[in-house]
């Protein structure tokens, strides 16, 4: 099947949202469950993931660990379009107006120019915090939607902010951090797709370790909103993230993380593969570079 050139045109001018939205939903149904088991291990106790999926799996069947999927699944492709859209204009943005972009630095940082491995990171993790702070402020009330479908509860707005721009930010500077030393260790000047699995793997595992104990805050405060005032328990996040560390210590805050390890690595690197493969598939058909 031929494709017109006009249309050519087109999807090579929106070659990131396509690519983002491809990568969207082949996600989100791989990963959906492994999240839904994640929400449940953080607000309550099961020994085990196992246990957790068992006892899901025994009380709602394989269908429950789909529970509050349509929402996210018609917002996930537009919030990762959006995700990646802002992330690559940030980009673009900072080389174009960086001011050291014909050489020198500040206090020795690498500029934007992502000629090296530490400006390749830089620029990621900046751009990255744009998109995830972006993201945060738009998508915040789909988020509600789908934890409370997920646990049948609800809402916790400033985590939610400082979540998704420290762990888009962390996301994005590891993938394209990994992928630029792993291109630059085989000498290549393009990368495939083990490199892009591996990147997006990396990343995914970094991230989630990074924030997980903030994502359970979130989670945390989100299951007594919905509760009258008297009735709940933390008057704030800093409140919740003291009480889970003074009772549980440092294991509570990663309570639940075993799934998002779990689910991290493959769901990550599938969903960088796809994206990548995408956008160059695109780039073929329009006949244009990447």
């Amino acid at each position: 099947m031929t494709v017109s050139a006009g249309w050519q045109t087109t999807l090579y001018e929106n070659r990131t949202l396509a690519s983002a939205i491809t990568a969207a939903v082949s996600g989100m149904l791989v990963g959906y469950p492994f999240d839904s088991l994640k929400t449940r291990m953080q607000t309550h106790y099961y020994p085990s993931l196992l246990a957790c999926a068992r006892r899901s799996i025994a009380e709602e069947g394989v269908r429950g660990l789909y529970r509050g999927l349509v929402p996210p699944l018609l917002t996930a492709s537009a919030a990762k379009s959006l995700s990646f859209s802002v992330f690559e204009q940030i980009k673009l943005w900072l080389r174009h107006h960086d001011p050291y972009k014909n050489g020198g630095s500040v206090l020795g940082m690498p500029n934007f120019q992502r000629t090296t491995v530490g400006s390749v990171a830089l620029t990621a993790a900046a751009s990255g915090s744009v998109s995830g702070a972006v993201i945060a402020a738009l998508c915040c009330p789909l988020e509600l939607v789908k934890v409370q479908m997920q646990l049948a509860n609800l809402m916790a707005k400033g985590t939610n902010l400082v979540r998704d721009a420290s762990g888009t930010a962390i996301y994005f500077a590891s993938y394209e951090t990994v992928k630029e030393t792993l291109r630059r260790l085989t000498g290549s000047d393009t990368t495939g797709v083990l490199t892009h699995m591996l990147a997006g793997g990396t990343c995914g595992v970094v991230s989630w370790l990074l924030i997980f104990p903030i994502d359970l805050v979130k989670s945390t405060m989100q299951s007594q909103v919905l509760k009258p005032k008297n009735a709940q328990k933390y008057a704030s996040s800093w409140h919740c993230l003291r009480d889970i560390y003074a009772r549980l210590g440092m294991s509570g805050l990663y309570r639940g993380v075993s799934v998002s390890l779990i689910r991290a690595f493959p769901i990550h690197g599938l969903n960088f593969v796809v994206y990548e493969w995408a956008r160059a598939a695109i780039c073929r058909i329009a006949g244009r570079p990447e």
